[in-house]
């Protein structure tokens, strides 16, 4: 049955892909999961030996490995033998070796951390580069094309009646090598060969280093400083010896690159956390540098002056290079000594160089051949694979022992931890699984997924793939006080339905040491409507996790229950010096109306005894909360205001995706049912109506979707899909 199942599969596949070259290799060996290494033909023609020694030691870590290659003409091709693999051979994961087709989704950026771009802007920018569209088969989606000018880029929309959340049921990573053509393969080759070597190491993951570029959670020190406490908690052999952990941050010497180029090389290093503002082709380390003395204030006030008027000229804001200089002492109120030399080719030159000090270029990247095993980039575009050269392409194909790096394809928000579940890979989970576990719609691993770390002694490592409730509670009992191994049966118990979820979650909130285990009772949470999720963010809010409190803030916000308002308020006088979180709780005053927010703060600085100033610290709060107020009423504006410029009020009602102003949502639900209203606003707040998966509402919400659809007879086809996507989102937070 076995062999006639696969050779049905390679003769369907070759009559699919109209007698295009396949080859389909079985496991040498059987196992109870199996890995599929997905290749081009040309690939597999040129480095068949490479693929199959890395096959090998994939085999040699409990694997059945299956080697699939093929001119793969779109990603559906690709996407049935995964699914049959899965179906009929417990497939836990796969490979894409080369020129394998992208996958670009659009209709899906609520399952992003931030990406929010126009999807009416050129849709090779607007859409997202992502493998859940093969990693998770439960995800529905419509073809909608390519284009001539991007081969083997092909776009789908998510179905409306798609689960519209993602739960991938294997790991994927992508291997493509930069280069083309023989050069290309012989990276392969390369690759392959330090992989296999490094995979027969069993190497204990205790050497670690974190670094926080400029910028980063707005270069806050109070969002910095819990990163030792997490990490000891998920990794802590590596708090064992003095070069075990190492925390970096931007500002401690002029250019951090050199610093963190001394990191990468060191030969015994396991893992590179970056936390960093990010470029297909640069990290960013440090700003500006710092400086001393007033002549080094003057010649950085200077270079920036310079850069400033090339600015314009770059983003053809100025006519001429005079032009250039006139504008920038204009808007700046300097003299021509500031802005003296901008063009000068020598100058030019100049501040080339100091502004590549700043940074991490690709061509950086090959230079220092980077040792790090494993490379985490925290960071916007370095895992962009629409590139065919990007950072973390750069990493795994450089001289040095990097192997796999985890990534993202676009912009990803600030206030997201990446370091969810971690302490998988000190458990030996492959970074895969880890993946699996974490990942949304633009976090890719590139490089081999089943990469691990040695198991720790003396831990059981739950089945992820493990499907029965029973046996995750079993897990969770044995675990004890192991909370690394504790995060992963919750997942396990939530994904199997677990009744006394929410009670349990709260429970272990209140009695837990551990930071990161808090922290996953806080996001899962979140998904049941039973009152718990309130009362537990009223205790998130004094919480001495940093993390957890500007989380805390911003869900309270999205809730917009009044009860939380006390709690709110005292978190901004007591913590008005954490910049983020504070950006948070005045990014929340908005979900408040009435300005019932600052008179909370009033309350609250009026019955205080500690507050110097209180006229001050009131007037610091009025103007920090004004933009986030003044935006709200603005939004409201546009849900009624049918005779606002059409494009202004398409930007108002579409900012509720970001903000989901609770005492709007009537307002979004009768404007998306509005028969005499424009369509394409109804179709917005249709769609807006999905961000609101907090709101204590959110069931009502979900009702009165159902009722549009079915009131409505003749309702236009985008319409009606994108409530039937507004539903299912909303639904899959009402438990």
């Amino acid at each position: 049955m076995k062999r006639r199942f696969l050779f049905t599969i390679s003769v369907l596949l070759c009559f699919t892909l109209k007698a295009q070259q396949y080859v389909f290799i079985e496991p040498p060996v059987p196992a109870e999961k199996s890995f599929a290494i997905i290749a081009d033909s040309a690939a597999f023609e040129n480095c068949r030996e490479a693929i199959l020694s890395y096959r090998d030691a994939v085999q040699d870590e409990g694997y059945a490995v299956y080697v699939a290659a093929s001119c793969w003409r779109d990603p559906e091709s690709v996407k049935r033998v995964l699914k049959d693999l899965y179906d009929n051979h417990s497939l836990a994961g796969a490979a894409f070796v080369g020129d394998i087709p992208v996958a670009m989704v659009r209709g899906a950026q609520h399952m992003t951390s931030a990406f929010k771009m126009d999807e009416r802007q050129p849709r090779f920018d607007s859409s997202v580069p992502s493998d859940r569209f093969y990693d998770d088969f439960g995800l529905v989606f419509d073809y909608m094309g390519t284009d001539k000018d991007h081969p083997g880029f092909f776009y789908y929309e998510l179905d409306g009646r798609s689960p519209q959340y993602i739960s991938s049921d294997i790991f994927t990573g992508r291997i493509r090598p930069y280069l083309k053509g023989e050069e290309g393969y012989a990276q392969l080759r390369a690759y392959f060969k330090k992989l296999v070597a490094e995979k027969k190491e069993e190497n204990r993951l205790d050497k670690v280093v974190s670094f926080t570029g400029h910028g980063s959670f707005s270069n806050s020190l109070p969002a910095w400083k819990d990163e030792s406490v997490t990490l000891r908690e998920q990794i802590p052999s590596a708090f064992e010896k003095a070069d075990g952990a190492r925390f970096y941050i931007f500002y401690m010497y002029p250019y951090m690159k050199y610093v963190v180029a001394d990191e990468l090389q060191r030969p015994d290093l396991d893992l590179m956390l970056f936390h960093e503002h990010g470029t297909p082709d640069r990290q960013w380390m440090t700003g500006e540098p710092f400086v001393r003395g007033k002549k080094g204030y003057m010649e950085s006030g200077r270079r920036q002056a310079r850069q400033a008027a090339r600015q314009l000229i770059r983003y053809d804001m100025a006519g001429s290079q005079e032009e250039a200089l006139a504008k920038t002492m204009e808007t700046y109120g300097i003299d021509s000594s500031w802005v003296a030399g901008a063009f000068d080719p020598a100058v030019v030159a100049a501040d080339s160089i100091e502004d590549l000090r700043t940074g991490i270029v690709l061509e950086d990247v090959s230079i220092i051949s980077p040792n790090s095993l494993v490379t985490i980039f925290d960071a916007c575009y370095n895992g962009d694979f629409r590139e065919r050269d990007f950072i973390a392409d750069r990493y795994i194909f450089s001289g040095g022992r990097s192997v796999v790096c985890v990534g993202n394809s676009v912009n990803v928000l600030q206030d997201k931890s990446s370091s969810d579940l971690l302490g998988m890979l000190s458990l030996g989970y492959t970074v895969g699984e880890w993946l699996q576990m974490t990942n949304i719609l633009e976090s890719h691993v590139i490089g081999d997924p089943t990469f691990r770390f040695a198991p720790a002694s003396g831990v059981e490592m739950p089945d992820i793939r493990n499907k029965d409730c029973g046996y995750w509670m079993d897990r969770y009992r044995d675990a004890g006080d192991h909370y690394d191994v504790k995060a992963i049966c919750l997942y396990g118990l939530y994904r199997t339905g677990y009744p006394d979820m929410s009670d349990l979650l709260l429970s272990d909130y209140r009695t837990s040491p551990s930071y990161m285990y808090r922290l996953q009772c806080l996001n899962l949470s979140a998904h049941y409507a039973d009152g718990n999720y309130v009362e537990l963010l009223k205790e998130a809010s004094v919480d001495p996790y940093e993390f957890i409190r500007r989380k805390a803030a911003y869900y309270m916000g999205k809730a917009g229950d009044g009860s939380l308002l006390p709690y709110l308020a005292a978190m901004c006088i007591e913590d008005y010096m954490s910049e983020r979180e504070l950006f948070n709780i005045f990014s929340s005053s908005g979900h408040f109306r009435d300005s019932l927010f600052m008179g909370a703060v009033d309350s609250a600085v009026g019955a205080s005894d500690y507050i110097f100033d209180k006229d001050e610290f009131l007037g610091m709060v009025r103007k920090g909360c004004s933009g986030a107020c003044s935006m709200a009423e603005s939004t409201f504006q546009a849900l009624h205001d049918t005779t606002m410029r059409p494009r202004y009020r398409s930007l108002m009602v579409s900012n509720l995706r970001n903000n989901p102003y609770p005492w709007m949502a009537d307002d979004v639900l009768s404007l998306a049912g509005d028969t005499t209203e424009n369509l394409s606003i109804r179709i917005q707040a249709a769609e807006a109506l999905g961000w609101y998966v907090y709101y204590p509402g959110r069931s009502r919400l979900a009702t009165g979707c159902r009722k549009l659809i079915g009131n409505e007879r003749s309702m236009d086809a985008d319409l009606k899909d994108e409530l039937y996507k507004t539903i299912n989102r909303l639904e899959a937070y009402i438990k």
